[in-house]
This record gives structure tokens, C-alpha cells and sequence, in this order.
């Protein structure tokens, strides 16, 4: 019988990601492959998109999601044979399997992108589904609620809960897994980069992160790379900015400290 077609997160949430973490199964199968990761909405389409179409990189994707595609490939799902090149992956769908990175063989670099949480929390509430919000918060940020909030929830839900709490908590936990990665799987394999700073610096640090994944870099490679996504914060209500200034900014403030320039 054959397996069921996953064109959805949420279809992948049920066939794969339910049995457990296995989601890098295969990644040793694509050695000196580049991840990409970090919190959900924090450039990553964007960086993986620049690397995977630099010379020497293969583009497995056959959907408009690559990040989904790579997944399928990373956890087994999908067969597919490996080509002559390197390959680049999106990863930030880890969440609470983000051990499997320190469990496998260092057969990759990982790029871990940091964005400010304005933005990341802007587009967790506005560009995000529900499903993907609640999976998030349910797999990483849950685990950081305060004792007050946590009995809220398991009392009542999603009603116990705003969509703010929930992205804001998601946001930390997802940042906090930046200090285990580092002390576990090291400075030479996991490389930080804030995502603002590399769009405003692009032909400065843009440079310095193909270095860090021994790939030959070239001009145009950052002509793709736009600031149209910097202005997010202005957006979001009076409350909403206090909440995250109040929960996440010194969150993302000390993560800070570990850029990789």
C-alpha cells in the first residue's frame, strides 16, 4: 500500500513527525549538507533559497515548500537519491526534536538564524496558520509557561491562552535551544547570524557565512536579498509591542552574544 501524499505541515504533522523524533534519519546520507534553522518566521526561507541556487548545491525541491520537501527526504519519508552536489535543508520544523541535531554525526554546518521578536512574533500572529502556531507552542513553548499561565491553559486550552502568549513563549523556547546546541554540537558546526544584520550588511556577512560553509561565494548571490520584511514592528498594537519588549527582548538580547561577528 502505498504512503499517503504530505503537501501540508499538517499532514506531516500526523504521518511523520507522530511517530516520534526521527526527523534526520537520513541526514548522514547527504554529508557537508547546510542547515538552516532557528525560529519559524526568522529569514529562513529566504537564506535556504540563496544557498541552495549557489553553484555546487543541489535543488531537490519539488513543491513550493523546499522546506517540506526537505523534510520528507531528511526523515525517510520520501525516497530520493542522493545527487552529485552538496545540499541545503530547512530545519526550523525540528522544535522539540532539536536534540536529533547532537545525536547524529556532524555531517553538517548549521546556520541558526536569530531575528528580533517584533518581527518573528508579528508574523507568528498575521502570516501564520493556526495549526502551525499551536503545533509550535505545543512542542516548545508550553514548556516555559509560568506556573500561573500553565494551569490556565490546562484548565481551559486554547481559551486560557492569547495567540500573543502563545508566540511570545514559542519565540523564547525556540531561541533558548541556541545554548545546548552550542555546548553540544560546537562553534565550528553551528554558525549564529542575526537576520536583520544580514540584510542591511549583506555583502559583509552574507560572505562570511559561505566562508563558514566552505563554499565559493559570489556578488550576485546576494542581489536577492531584499529589506522589504524589516519593517514588521510597526505593525503590531502598543500592547502587543510592550508584551514582547517585556517577554522576549531580553531573550533575544543575550542570544545575541554568541553572533558569529
Amino acid at each position: 500500500m502505498s504512503q499517503p501524499r504530505i503537501r501540508s505541515w499538517k499532514k506531516f504533522g500526523k504521518h511523520v513527525r507522530s511517530r516520534g523524533c526521527h526527523l534526520l534519519k537520513r541526514i548522514n546520507d547527504f554529508p557537508d549538507s547546510v542547515l538552516i534553522s532557528g525560529c519559524q518566521r526568522s529569514g529562513g526561507t529566504m537564506l535556504s533559497n540563496v544557498i541552495t541556487h549557489s553553484n555546487g548545491m543541489i535543488d531537490f525541491a519539488w513543491s513550493k515548500d523546499d522546506e517540506l520537501d526537505g523534510a520528507q527526504i531528511l526523515s525517510g519519508y520520501k525516497d530520493h537519491a542522493k545527487e552529485d552536489g552538496r545540499y541545503c535543508f530547512q530545519t526550523t520544523y525540528l522544535n522539540e526534536c532539536y536534540p536529533e541535531y547532537f545525536e547524529h554525526q556532524p555531517s553538517f554546518k548549521l546556520i541558526w538564524l536569530l531575528r528580533n521578536p517584533y518581527s518573528v512574533v508579528y508574523s507568528l500572529l498575521h502570516n501564520w496558520s493556526r495549526f502551525a502556531l499551536n503545533e509550535l507552542f505545543c512542542g516548545c513553548g508550553y514548556e516555559l509557561l509560568p506556573n500561573k499561565i500553565r494551569a490556565r491553559f490546562d484548565r481551559y486550552g486554547y481559551l486560557g491562552i492569547s495567540r500573543l502568549e502563545r508566540a511570545c513563549y514559542s519565540y523564547n523556547a525556540k531561541i533558548l535551544q541556541v545554548y545546548e546546541l552550542l555546548d553540544k554540537v560546537g562553534e565550528d558546526i553551528v554558525m549564529i547570524v542575526d537576520y536583520n544584520e544580514l540584510v542591511i550588511n549583506k555583502n559583509e556577512i552574507l560572505p562570511m557565512i559561505y566562508r563558514f560553509i566552505d563554499l565559493p561565494y559570489q556578488t550576485q548571490y546576494a542581489e536577492s536579498i531584499s529589506t522589504r520584511s524589516l519593517d514588521k514592528a510597526s505593525k503590531l498594537s502598543e500592547r502587543e509591542k510592550s508584551s514582547i519588549e517585556e517577554l522576549c527582548i531580553p531573550v533575544y538580547e543575550k542570544a545575541r552574544n554568541y553572533l558569529a561577528y
